[in-house]
């Protein structure tokens, strides 16, 4: 959706959502890349977190109590540094109805749940220099 700047290795990747075990799977998924992670459990948090360490890439949960991840990607496409910022959408919706609320709030991209990991490697291949093989 957007043209993205490569990610390195190190980098940090916020991960909002409110499901425990879920940020626990994301987690061991960026660090087995390389990447550091910061999780919290919903949107408010999750633009402070922006605001303070200013992450190179966050991945959103659509549907998280106090601040959703769209309402939580709208907020930080509008301050400094979030223009550009690779963000994804975790939706558990599918097909066109994801692609219209991601399009909506301007994220990069989106992936439903259940997470097929394969899936989404392919997709952050765009932006992070992931061992496909």
């Amino acid at each position: 959706m957007n043209d993205m700047n490569l990610i390195e290795k190190g980098a940090t990747v916020l991960v909002a959502d409110d499901d425990p075990m879920f940020c626990v799977m994301l987690t061991q998924f960026f660090q087995a890349n390389g990447y550091v992670v910061i999780t919290v459990d919903d949107g408010e948090q999750a633009v402070k977190i922006f605001e303070q360490q200013h992450p190179a890439m966050i991945m959103l949960d659509g549907d998280m109590p106090v601040m959703d991840g769209f309402a939580a990607c709208e907020v930080i496409r509008t301050l400094p540094g979030g223009e550009e910022l690779p963000i994804f959408m975790i939706t558990a919706l599918e097909g066109k109805a994801a692609m219209d609320c991601a399009i909506a709030v301007m994220a990069s991209d989106f992936v439903t749940k259940p997470i097929q990991f394969p899936e989404l490697r392919n997709k952050l291949s765009c932006v992070m220099e992931f061992d496909l093989t």
